[in-house]
């Protein structure tokens, strides 16, 4: 996985989510999608808030499982 080329030096990603994303963020996780992990999986982690580094990593951990099942 790549990580994200032209990022504004604050880090706030294309869509400008209200966290910026965290640095070496892939390409393909997008602000959007970040949010919305968030609001999928806060339900599952209680009080703990998930930030969008926690999110990131759900994404990662996922898309290298994905990976792993279609045989890369």
């Amino acid at each position: 996985m790549r990580a994200r080329r032209n990022q504004p030096e604050d880090g706030v990603g294309r869509d400008s989510p209200q966290e910026p994303l965290p640095p070496g963020t892939p390409e393909w996780i997008t602000p959007d999608l970040v949010e919305r992990t968030i609001r999928v999986w806060q339900p599952f982690y209680g009080k703990a808030q998930l930030s969008p580094a926690d999110a990131v990593q759900i994404l990662v951990g996922t898309g290298r499982l994905l990976a792993v099942l279609d045989g890369r």
